[in-house]
């Protein structure tokens, strides 16, 4: 018999959800081979993509230097789960163009190239989101309609199953999401 050690570092986990008044019954699974995140924070958006059961997570990230309209490269706050290949856009009926690179080794932010300027300057605190498919007009759209709330962290292992809470009404405090998702999850109210 062989005993596995593993190791990981405690840190400290924001939490968001102030009242939880109605969720999705049984909770939802998560679909993991989409995420390039090593970690599922509460109060993430997630939607049903597709008729296997699975929620998908409505990947965005917060932007924390500002993005010139020239710019092809975008640093944003840790913790996103984009992959390369997604598409991104800075808010939906925009241009979106696919993620050519992550760059993860600073400790403070990442570093996501995409192949063409999205063509408009992104502001600290700004954001980028998911898009279906490239647009090279404004046409771009959220490649996952956003229906509820994740309500319990977890670590993400690749391949691995993540069944969760889904919470369809409550109230979150100091949850940033973009308006694009905000205005689709119309019971979640973020004071």
């Amino acid at each position: 018999m062989t005993m596995t050690v593993k190791r990981r570092k405690d840190t400290s986990v924001k939490k968001v959800f102030q009242h939880r008044i109605a969720d999705i019954r049984g909770g939802v699974g998560i679909k993991t081979s989409e995420l390039g995140g090593d970690y599922l924070f509460e109060g993430t958006p997630l939607g049903e993509k597709g008729g296997n059961g699975l929620c998908s997570v409505v990947k965005y990230a917060i932007v924390v230097t500002t993005v010139a309209a020239d710019a092809t490269t975008i640093e944003v706050e840790k913790g996103s789960h984009f992959k390369v290949g997604d598409f991104v856009t800075s808010d939906e009926k925009k241009k979106a163009y696919a993620i050519t690179a992550i760059d993860k080794t600073n400790a403070e932010k990442d570093v996501i190239t995409i192949g063409t300027t999205l063509g408009e300057s992104i502001a600290v605190g700004g954001f980028i989101v998911q898009a279906t498919a490239l647009a090279s007009g404004n046409t771009s759209t959220l490649k996952v309609t956003p229906q509820s709330l994740n309500g319990t962290g977890y670590h993400v292992k690749q391949n691995d199953n993540i069944f969760t809470d889904a919470w369809l009404i409550g109230v979150t405090s100091g949850n940033k999401l973009p308006t694009c998702i905000a205005t689709k999850l119309t019971g979640i109210i973020n004071i």
